[in-house]
């Protein structure tokens, strides 16, 4: 989450997600995976197109000069028993804004690329499964810094697609295994990728309790970082919002995984009763201690309260350590969400 602490040491592990969306991105050279503009109030994807790189607007923060580039990592190779997913196929746009879209089908585990980042790579969720009550996680919001949640949803995802009867009947599951590409990318195991591009905290860049500043003694602090120019600056919290928005999607909880205090936060400024009922039925699943303990940081700006604003019940799952995986603790943990009831 926000807490203080000091960075881990390089990773050189190469997990197989990096690997397959690197043959995501020749899906996305083909003009196959379904596309979303991040400008758009109620987003329809084109047909047959991807959205251009997002461009940088020049009102929004600049990178701080401490987050200077550091080494990057030699690309994962490209591993040969992992197919790539079903294309999706893009809905034909509604003439009419205020027409509501009939959605296509989603194939099993289809990705679907909702926005760009900061550096133009693709943003891109997971569905499984096609039920109308809809789940959301979201991984990698702190890039690099906390790689391991992304690698721990691309293990859970390669368990969903041996195992799809573990998806209730009328339940959706998105997972965005990484929201932060750019850290994960340009820095992955290392403290500069908490920060995006532009050296800015995704989960200080949200319109809930938003600050340009906050008290960072009892905070995460091992470099400068920013919350961005204003509230949604950044073009990765922009696509979450938009994707929120589009036809046919209603999600009735969330998980934010970061790394790494081995407890639950519950969303919401006191928390909401139904991140809390959320927060402890996970706890319970999975060992992991509800609720925190306060030590002192102002959590400003962040996903889950933005989330809980608009309705939904959602809490940060904070893993054990900054390298393990948790597999087997957060596959029960999977397994509570999908059948909790808000």
């Amino acid at each position: 989450m926000n807490s203080p602490g000091q960075a881990p040491p390089r990773v050189r592990r190469r997990g197989a997600f990096w690997a397959g969306m690197a043959a995501l991105l020749a899906g996305l050279a083909a003009g196959w995976v379904l596309a979303s503009p991040h400008s758009a109030r109620r987003a329809t994807p084109p047909q047959g197109s991807a959205p251009a790189p997002v461009a940088a607007s020049p009102a929004d923060t600049p990178r701080p000069e401490a987050l200077s580039p550091g080494p990057r990592p030699s690309p994962s190779p490209l591993p040969s028993q992992t197919p790539l997913p079903t294309p999706l196929p893009s809905p034909t746009p509604s003439p009419s804004p205020a027409a509501t879209l009939t959605p296509t089908p989603w194939p099993f585990g289809a990705p679907a690329v909702i926005g760009r980042t900061v550096e133009g790579r693709p943003i891109v969720v997971f569905r499984f499964g096609n039920g109308p009550d809809q789940r959301l996680i979201i991984g990698g919001i702190h890039g690099g810094y906390e790689w391991n949640t992304v690698a721990l949803l691309d293990a859970l995802m390669r368990r969903l697609r041996l195992n799809p009867a573990v998806i209730p009947p009328g339940v959706s599951l998105f997972i965005l295994p990484v929201l932060n590409v750019d850290g994960y990318t340009d820095h992955r195991g290392e403290t500069y990728g908490r920060a995006n591009a532009r050296g800015v905290d995704l989960n200080r860049n949200f319109p809930a309790f938003w600050q340009a500043e906050w008290e960072k003694t009892h905070c995460w602090h091992a470099l400068p970082i920013s919350a961005g120019a204003r509230p949604f600056s950044e073009p990765e919290t922009r696509a979450v919002r938009d994707f929120l928005q589009w036809p046919g999607i209603h999600i009735r909880a969330l998980i934010s995984y970061h790394s790494a205090a081995h407890t639950i936060f519950a969303g919401g400024q006191p928390p909401d009763p139904a991140a809390v009922a959320l927060a402890e039925r996970l706890a319970r699943a999975s060992g992991y201690t509800f609720p925190p303990k306060d030590i002192g940081c102002p959590y400003t700006g962040q996903l889950i309260d933005w989330a809980v604003a608009q309705g939904i019940p959602a809490v940060d799952v904070e893993l054990t350590t900054h390298d393990d995986l948790d597999v087997e603790i957060n596959w029960r943990l999977l397994q509570a969400f999908l059948q909790w009831r808000p």
